[in-house]
């Protein structure tokens, strides 16, 4: 029974859930998008997209792990989701033929459950296992360790997941300004995880933008970033499109601007000492409100 344990938690540890919801708002957030614009959405494609959805966090995550394991030997514990010096593969739980069927079996049950779901949908889910996996972690590509193109990478996957619920339904693209939008607001959330890795990275040898252009000006570089998001969420505000990109520009901006003065008041050098579920936590709310309104909208329309 212990060893049960100690293995469900290690499997646990490697999926990384609260960073894996991260990314899950934007499928269920295109979802319940998909589901207003056509009710008539299968339930076994709703259910294959989440299981294939697990399976790309997986990958992605234990593959950040398998590469980042010299940067979380130097975690001190502090403003992270979880403490990064008991991931499995700094502790050596992790032998090389389990993380081959880590890896593999993740993979496949990405690529298999993603075309059960669709393969629009497959396109987007693969395409994000493929970004915040392989391109963002493996030491062929390592763009998590350079500048600007780790922030690009999570622009792109949170973008392929929002793409990946829209296609559950959805033939068309969001508006044009609300994917500038997007971009701004994926930029201003990722800027603190990126800043507040800054010493781990430093010392590992990485040159993330946090590294490279200092922590200091990346935080504050938060604040022109917010500024832009502004006009962008009034004319998404009063144009004609689903009321989910309205709530979510207008919203959205507004704990931006909340976010960024919270942040840059908790700024201590070389950490923000912050609490992340303070971010995490309503993130979530969000994901459970636009999932259960998803799931209402295709009940009464079955």
């Amino acid at each position: 029974m212990t060893g049960l344990r100690s293995g469900v938690r290690k499997y646990w540890t490697l999926l990384r859930f609260k960073i894996s919801l991260v990314y899950l708002f934007g499928l269920t957030f295109g979802f319940s998008i998909a589901a207003d614009a056509n009710p008539d959405i299968a339930w076994y494609r709703i259910l294959f997209a989440v299981i294939a959805f697990f399976c790309a966090s997986f990958f992605a995550s234990t593959l950040n792990f398998y590469a980042d394991v010299e940067a979380d030997r130097g975690f001190d514990g502090r403003f992270k989701d979880m403490d990064l010096t008991g991931q499995p593969f700094v502790t050596g739980e992790m032998g090389s033929l389990e993380t081959v069927l880590a890896f593999s079996l993740s993979a496949a049950g990405c690529v298999l459950f993603s075309l059960l779901a669709g393969y629009r949908f497959a396109l987007f889910m693969i395409g994000f296992g493929v970004v915040i996996g392989l391109l963002y972690s493996h030491p062929w590509f390592r763009l998590k360790a350079r500048p600007l193109t780790d922030i690009l990478c999570n622009i792109t996957g949170m973008t392929f997941t929002l793409l990946a619920g829209l296609s559950l339904s959805v033939d068309c693209l969001p508006p044009v300004l609300f994917l500038a939008w997007w971009a701004l607001f994926v930029t201003v959330v990722y800027i603190p995880t990126v800043v507040n890795d800054v010493p781990f990275d430093s010392q590992a040898g990485y040159r993330t933008s946090g590294v490279a252009f200092g922590a200091a000006r990346l935080l504050y570089s938060m604040v022109p970033l917010t500024v832009a998001m502004a006009p962008l969420a009034v004319l998404i505000a009063i144009a004609d499109t689903a009321w989910q990109y309205r709530l979510m520009a207008g919203l959205g901006t507004v704990l931006a601007v909340a976010g960024v003065t919270v942040v840059l008041y908790c700024w201590k050098p070389p950490h923000i000492e912050l609490d992340p579920n303070w971010v995490l936590v309503p993130m979530n709310l969000f994901i459970i409100f636009f999932l259960v309104y998803g799931i209402i909208r295709v009940a009464r329309g079955a």
